[in-house]
């Protein structure tokens, strides 16, 4: 066979390849610096074992929750590599938690991204309108993979966790701005959403116009309540709750997810477990070219 045509095969092989690349995604509340925790639950005697979650999973994508300006500033020195996207909210800036996306440089472009709250005046900062004391927001990213050639939408939120309103309205807030996105886009939901798996609000995001999955569900339909606790008060409880998720829209095929109960001696980077999913592109969905 002549050398061009050759060429062409490989490149396209390639090419296959990498279209057909996983995306590795980590939701991960990482618990905030507050004074009831003393001892080995500070955030100072954490944030090594909290930042080596990261660099032995690898993720590709991280959403993060309860996230101070200070803990983020730690992670970003610890686990070179990513860029993050959001703001406090408290102020949009720099004041209060986040719920910071962590992208790979290497892999994503960043094409748009905000933050919004949860609230009836969702563009108005540190809003609250259904009830709760603690204000809540989402932030969003459209990402393109310079791996796959294809664009997705990420968002990560932090629902509340006293007011069953202001969990409904934010969850039906988030749904209603992904699809103003493009209901049949490829969507990725991260949250600790502060609702077990029974909580009505999970049928606001499987059964809405983008016809979410819940990952973890979906690959694990016979896992006991044990086996799939996420908070667990820093000490592995067997009968905690499962409030943190990871969501897919059914553009993406899910491969694989894990509850991390990574643990030094029964000492634990946070009170609650990182949920891992792992989330790969169909090989039949076109790729696209980055936006201008």
């Amino acid at each position: 066979m002549p050398v061009k045509p050759i060429l062409t095969v490989l490149l396209l092989l390639s090419a296959i390849a990498h279209a057909s690349e996983p995306l590795r995604v980590l939701c991960f509340n990482l618990r905030y610096i507050n004074k009831g925790d003393t001892g080995d639950r500070t955030w100072t005697a954490r944030r090594d074992q909290a930042a080596e979650v990261i660099l032995k999973d690898k993720p590709d994508l991280i959403g993060i929750q309860e996230g101070l300006r200070p803990m983020l500033d730690d992670i970003a020195e610890r686990v070179p590599g990513y860029v993050e996207i959001g703001g406090g909210r408290e102020d949009g800036l720099a004041k209060g938690e986040y719920t910071a996306l962590l992208v790979r440089a290497d892999r994503f472009t960043i094409q748009q991204s905000g933050t919004f709250w949860l609230s009836d005046t969702p563009e108005a900062i540190a809003s609250t309108t259904w009830g709760n004391q603690v204000v809540r927001i989402c932030t969003w990213a459209k990402l393109y993979d310079r791996t796959t050639k294809r664009a997705f939408h990420f968002f990560n939120t932090h629902l509340d966790h006293q007011t069953p309103l202001a969990r409904q309205k934010g969850t039906e807030l988030i749904v209603s701005r992904m699809a103003a996105c493009g209901a049949d886009g490829p969507f990725i939901l991260t949250g600790d959403l502060n609702a077990r798996p029974e909580d009505p609000l999970h049928g606001l995001l499987t059964t809405g116009p983008c016809g979410l999955v819940d990952v973890w569900a979906a690959l694990h339909p016979g896992a006991t309540p044990e086996e799939s606790v996420t908070a667990h008060s820093f000490i592995g409880k067997p009968d905690g709750s499962r409030i943190d998720y990871i969501y897919a829209s059914k553009a993406f095929t899910p491969v694989d997810s894990e509850v991390l109960r990574t643990n030094i001696n029964g000492v634990y980077p946070s009170d609650h477990y990182p949920v891992r999913a792992t989330l790969a592109f169909p090989t039949d969905q076109p790729v696209v070219a980055p936006a201008e």
